[in-house]
């Protein structure tokens, strides 16, 4: 019986070829938009409330949503976020939020992010406390409510930032939070405050809301 003469191995980039075309397939379904229902330019209105673990409201957090293309990148190969917009509100007492978003089927992919404004060195940034994904839920109906529950860590930073906030009392204080934000500890001695900014090396004194001193030492790199 003639012997067969085996087929020629394929090159590794043929080889590879349907893995990287079946990559390719799944990544850009996950990047099409869900069928969408409204027409472009219709309003669609975003509600909800902000409540921690036991059902209270959480209120004067800022809530964003964030709009962008997803798409699929060959270069990284993977899924990036491009084009990014953002419209944003504030709860109020009782933990309650609505944003307005013109309908647009450019954007396929949305996110909630709860945060708090904070300071630093760069200036004001929001300091996210949360992120939900409301991509499948947008586009569909004209009202949209979404819940929103905090995590115990996250409440604990912002009573910890709004327990700090409640003290600053004077121009000076409030000129190195302006500049610095919140310090990394605060230490109270005989009528004395110290804001200790380790990863800057930097101590500052007050007394009487009056700024006495400013000490420097090593920075403390960030654990």
């Amino acid at each position: 019986m003639p012997r067969r003469t085996p087929a020629p191995a394929l090159p590794p980039a043929l080889r590879r070829r349907p893995l990287v075309l079946a990559v390719l397939l799944v990544a850009l379904a996950a990047a099409t938009p869900a069928l969408a229902r409204l027409a472009p330019g219709e309003t669609i209105q975003i509600s909800g409330i902000v409540t921690d673990p036991a059902g209270n409201p959480v209120g004067d957090v800022r809530v964003v949503l964030e709009a962008s293309r997803s798409v699929f990148s060959l270069r990284s190969m993977r899924t990036v976020e491009r084009d990014t917009t953002r419209v944003s509100a504030a709860t109020d007492a009782s933990g309650q939020f609505r944003l307005k978003w013109p309908w647009d089927r450019f954007y396929n992919h949305f996110e909630l992010a709860i945060g708090v404004p904070t300071r630093n060195a760069r200036g004001e940034e929001l300091q996210i406390l949360e992120r939900v994904d409301v991509t499948r839920r947008l586009g569909r109906d004209a009202s949209v409510v979404v819940p929103v529950t905090l995590e115990e860590r996250d409440l604990s930073y912002l009573t910890s930032l709004r327990s700090f906030l409640a003290t600053i009392d004077s121009p000076d204080e409030e000129r190195v939070h302006q500049q610095l934000g919140k310090p990394d500890r605060v230490e109270i001695r005989d009528g004395a405050q110290s804001w200790w900014y380790f990863q800057r090396g930097r101590r500052y004194d007050f007394r009487d809301g009056r700024l006495v001193e400013v000490k420097s030492f090593d920075p403390v790199p960030e654990t």
